[in-house]
């Protein structure tokens, strides 16, 4: 129970009893100082200094008052001062979003500037903020899905997680949507039902996947909530190489929402659908319900809370003139020293390697993240992203020799290949991707581009070849002798 001392309140009290040895100490030197007196007054003056052992000086004297005046208030910081102060908001029912993502190369369009994928990221940034509180969850998904983060409350962390997200650093372009609803489901089923939500966004979906959608929302109803991104008058698809994606007849595709299609598959099934929007219209409408219910109480019943930390800080010059002269400047000088950034074995403690790589690549640093990354896929798309794309070509290719038949590494491997200069080695990645996965457009796509490319080389070869000759012959005519 808390007890008062002179008026302060502290909660544990019993730490009092440090004071004693204090108490005993200083009754001990002071025992010392008195008896060397007595026998000052017996012995001869001229005997003292080889029979009795020196008084201390003033210097030392103010040592040991330092040493006990720290003593005391070290006591009085554990017995632990406090003061009334206001009770903390105490969360009582914590809500659950998770988040599935588009991350097709459908994102990149421009119809709402800057691009698509922007504005996503900066939705979920929005929504991160404003529900700090609330466990978000979040996948990504192209043709394949993936767990980015899993529920958690860091919103620091997600956030840099998001701002990652590219389709180039997507295994496979598509979208595959039912693999990211698998992920997704098996964190939803695990969570009550009122508290929980799964939000989905998406710039469209093609056909074949429309029915996964309509089976989602059949099971799922009101806890599924959509976002579409995009409009209706669309946009190309730009290339990473440059350029805009093209059909089988050359014309340049676009990516156009079909918000009527997505809107009519959530109101047949229960769930919510709405456009986005660069205000937060479109959070308040979908998820207003699910903020709500995990809505704070606060406590205003009044509490103590525990001061004592702040007399630490008169310690600090205590013990430094209780020392060595001139230490107290030596150890603030310490205290204003910087930390070093390149601490890694601290960050080690908070973060796996692949997260604090994530951080930096988020925060474009790619040849940094590269070195921090365990992960060899992801250490790979850190190299391509850099410009490293000779070593990113070397770690698709230590990835393939684990896993040969994956052909999204073969289709990576040759456009790092492709991208250093590796012309020939490219195409052959190439075709043991399509070997693998003959509906690979991705893949034949690039080796088309690469075949032009070294076509196109052969020709200027050959024309380079007939302006020699042409200019040989020319030049052997005009040094002919006229017979």
């Amino acid at each position: 129970m808390p007890d008062t001392l002179f008026g302060l309140t502290l909660l544990r009290p019993w730490w009092l009893l440090l004071w004693l040895p204090a108490i005993w100490l200083a009754w001990r030197l002071y025992r010392n100082h008195r008896s060397g007196q007595q026998w000052q007054r017996v012995i001869s003056a001229r005997l003292q200094p080889w029979l009795l052992q020196q008084p201390a000086n003033s210097q030392r004297r103010g040592r040991f008052w330092l040493l006990g005046l720290a003593w005391c208030l070290a006591v009085l910081v554990l017995s632990g001062p406090a003061w009334e102060t206001e009770g903390h908001s105490l969360l009582n029912d914590r809500s659950a979003l998770v988040i599935v993502v588009d991350v097709s190369r459908q994102m990149l369009a421009k119809d709402l500037p800057p691009d698509r994928l922007q504005l996503v990221q900066r939705k979920i940034h929005d929504i991160s903020e404003r529900h700090a509180d609330s466990q978000l969850g979040l996948i990504a998904f192209a043709g394949s899905a993936h767990r980015v983060t899993p529920l958690t409350t860091d919103a620091q962390t997600l956030r840099a997680m998001v701002d990652s997200l590219h389709p180039d650093i997507m295994p496979r372009d598509g979208q595959r949507l039912d693999l990211a609803m698998a992920l997704a489901r098996e964190t939803l089923d695990q969570l009550p039902p009122d508290s929980s939500r799964l939000l989905l966004i998406t710039a469209g979906l093609p056909v074949t996947q429309q029915g996964q959608l309509q089976q989602q929302a059949n099971e799922l109803g009101s806890r599924l909530v959509i976002l579409g991104v995009g409009s209706a008058e669309g946009s190309p698809l730009p290339l990473p190489e440059g350029g805009f994606m093209r059909d089988d007849d050359g014309r340049i595709l676009l990516s156009r929402l079909d918000a009527p299609a997505l809107a009519s598959i959530a109101r047949r099934h229960g769930a919510g659908y709405h456009g986005l929007t660069l205000d937060d219209s479109d959070i308040d409408y979908l998820l207003s319900d699910l903020f709500q219910s995990g809505e704070r109480s606060l406590d205003h019943n009044r509490r103590l809370a525990d001061q004592g930390h702040w007399l630490l800080l008169l310690l600090v010059p205590l013990a430094a003139l209780g020392a060595r002269r001139g230490l107290l400047l030596v150890l603030l000088g310490v205290l204003w020293m910087p930390v070093p950034a390149a601490a890694s074995w601290w960050q080690d403690l908070w973060q796996r390697p692949d997260q604090q790589a994530m951080q930096l690549l988020a925060q474009e640093q790619p040849g940094a993240a590269a070195e921090r990354f365990q992960h060899p896929g992801w250490r790979a798309w850190a190299w391509h992203a850099e410009g490293d794309y000779a070593r990113a070509a070397s770690a698709w290719a230590r990835l393939i020799a684990e896993t040969p038949d994956n052909p999204d590494y073969h289709f990576n491997h040759g456009t790092s290949l492709a991208l250093a200069g590796r012309y020939t080695a490219a195409l052959e990645a190439f075709e043991q991707a399509l070997t693998r996965a003959p509906d690979h457009q991705a893949a034949r796509h690039n080796r088309a581009r690469v075949e032009a490319y070294l076509e196109s080389l052969k020709q200027e070869e050959r024309a380079d070849t007939q302006d020699q000759t042409a200019d040989a012959d020319t030049q052997q005519e005009q040094t002919q002798t006229p017979s």
